[in-house]
């Protein structure tokens, strides 16, 4: 029996609209720029936020949008799991995302995509016990995932760039650093260090490239890289421990502030739904 999937879609357009640090979601997530803002970082790269174009998130993928002001846009979050049950061994979803570039072009399909997910919405929000009803909102949905999909395969954006700012170059190495040394116990002096750099050069310099600071991204990769070694079935304090942390407590309050979950509760969560 075919089961309505559920997923979420909105066409945010607050005007007091600020990102202040960067998150990631246990859901895909699928953005298009209704009208335009400043830049996009994903993991380490730096994207233009305009019209015109797609981002492509699989779930735990670090981000932040570094914007000014506000702009619209449409984002459409589709959990792994409702992913999984619509794919077949030849049209899987999730291995499509997860070796999709994180931004491609819509060049003429724009208008397009624009124009789908509206109808999704509408028959998001007017759903009802209707005969049919149901079976719109999954046809449109995986109507939006086989084009956008398809698109992001057929046409990888050529303009992925580095990290921006006076010293990009640098500051992907330290991204790269970062990620192989985040088990380890790093102060921000230790990491300038390692660079040859004063810390207030290289805050000023990471800042300005990704928009949140030095530690800040270091706390963010070290939780995601324990989500999945607590998905594996690794004890919470062993997992604190192998990204890092120097105590349990620190490592469990951590996490809950940044996943709204306690690692135990998460774990729970994952073993009974197998959806996280």
């Amino acid at each position: 029996m075919v089961k309505l999937p559920h997923f979420y879609l909105k066409l945010n357009k607050d005007n007091s609209w600020h990102m202040d640090r960067p998150h990631f979601h246990e859901d895909v997530e699928f953005l298009i720029p209704v009208t335009s803002g400043d830049e996009m970082f994903v993991e380490n790269n730096v994207y233009p936020l305009q019209p015109g174009v797609m981002f492509i998130m699989p779930d735990a993928t670090l981000h932040k949008t570094l914007a000014t002001s506000s702009y619209e846009r449409y984002v459409l979050h589709v959990p792994t799991q409702v992913l999984a049950e619509l794919s077949t061994p030849q049209t899987d979803f999730l291995e499509r995302i997860n070796k999709a570039e994180h931004m491609i072009y819509l060049g003429d399909n724009a208008s397009y995509f624009i124009g789908l997910l509206q109808q999704m919405e509408r028959a998001h929000e007017n759903h009802g016990n209707q005969f049919g009803e149901d079976m719109e909102q999954y046809l449109l949905l995986i109507t939006f995932l086989l084009k956008a999909l398809s698109l992001s395969i057929a046409r990888p954006s050529p303009h992925r760039t580095a990290a921006k700012g006076s010293n990009s170059i640098q500051i992907n190495q330290v991204l790269d650093y970062l990620q192989t040394h985040m088990s380890e116990k790093l102060a921000l002096d230790d990491i300038a260090g390692s660079f040859y750099i004063s810390k207030y050069h290289l805050s000023h310099c990471f800042k300005l490239a990704t928009g949140f600071s030095v530690m800040e991204y270091l706390i963010n990769i070290r939780i995601i890289k324990a989500r999945q070694l607590l998905r594996d079935g690794m004890r919470v304090q062993d997992a604190g421990e192998a990204v890092g942390f120097q105590s349990n407590e620190h490592f469990i309050r951590t996490f809950s502030s940044i996943t709204g979950a306690s690692p135990k509760k998460y774990t729970r969560r994952f073993l009974e739904s197998d959806k996280i």
